[in-house]
């Protein structure tokens, strides 16, 4: 596939909002002057992600939705904060089936005029529970998640397990392979936090085999976005790579998945390890990063680092 020659990253949901951050080469935020303009609205946060991807080629524009945050509410109220318009958005692919990615997804199809290509996995619709240390209970928490009711609003589901080419240079990696030691998926469902899957009837660790990234390509380069990593950052990266015949990666953004409860600190260590030997050029570890592991990677690579929130538009060039 051809690479495009510019691509612009925006988060229109994140964990956080930050009006002091300041702009930098290539990054503009909705801060401070945006914030006291009584002709704008500001952006809100949640927990979720939602990322915008305008590619551009020639006189060419394609736009990718990865993600629909947490809510419909977030993720409208701060596309018209940010002047993103939703019904240009050419296809959708969600990373995974969790409501924090997932969650206003019904929300944008009722919203938009016209019908609307969504990569996801088939297992994304799989029923889901969550069990903590401290007893707490979600019991299928994905239930919001079917078929009928994305068709009925004009969604259409497009189910892969392999790769999908989902726009100009632009993959949604399908299936990610789990092949780094470390970032080996949970074996059974006793641990003290658990994700839950029931399939075939039978209750199971919920490994989320659904979980996948998009990859853009950049000239000789990619762009990885990721939603939590739950296949593992490194496995994602290198999946990228690997379906693109690209060893030059110029950017990761999006979930780390190194925050979860219960993930040791040497993960961390591996995980920085790992991306120290691939070179990535720009860090933008988001959402369920964790703040302790974010500022770990922000130590390791300072002048790589990016520290993201909603609002923020990253511009990557050829």
């Amino acid at each position: 596939m051809q690479g495009v020659r510019r691509v612009v990253v925006t988060t229109l949901v994140e964990n956080s909002v930050d009006m002091l951050l300041a702009d930098g080469p290539n990054v503009t935020r909705a801060g401070l002057a945006h914030h006291f303009d009584p002709k704008k609205q500001n952006p809100i946060a949640e927990n979720g992600l939602a990322l915008h991807v305008l590619l551009e080629w020639d006189r060419y524009r394609y736009r990718i939705l990865f993600d629909t945050g947490m809510s419909g509410l977030a993720l409208l109220h701060n596309a018209a904060a940010l002047d993103i318009d939703l019904q240009q958005v050419d296809h959708l692919v969600i990373s995974h089936g969790h409501p924090d990615h997932y969650g206003g997804l019904l929300a944008l199809l009722e919203h938009r005029s016209a019908p609307l290509p969504i990569s996801m996995h088939d297992e994304a619709f799989t029923p889901r529970y969550l069990r903590l240390a401290s007893g707490q209970l979600a019991p299928y928490y994905n239930h919001g998640l079917t078929r009928r009711e994305i068709e009925a609003r004009g969604g259409c589901v497009v189910g892969h397990d392999d790769a999908l080419e989902v726009g100009p240079g632009a993959l949604a990696t399908g299936r990610i392979p789990r092949l780094v030691g470390f970032e080996a998926p949970p074996q059974d469902i006793s641990t003290p936090n658990a994700l839950i899957q029931v399939s075939g009837g039978r209750m199971c660790p919920d490994a989320v085999p659904d979980d996948q990234a998009l990859v853009i390509q950049v000239g000789d380069g990619i762009v990885v976005l990721t939603g939590c990593s739950h296949a593992g950052v490194i496995n994602t990266v290198r999946r990228a790579m690997d379906l693109t015949g690209r060893q030059r990666v110029l950017g990761v953004f999006g979930g780390f998945h190194l925050g979860f409860p219960g993930t040791p600190e040497s993960k961390t260590d591996a995980t920085i390890e790992e991306l120290r030997q691939i070179d990535v050029g720009m860090l933008c570890p988001m959402h369920c990063t964790g703040m302790v592991a974010a500022m770990r990677i922000r130590a390791a690579f300072p002048d790589r680092f990016l520290l993201n929130c909603t609002g923020a538009s990253v511009v990557i060039e050829a």
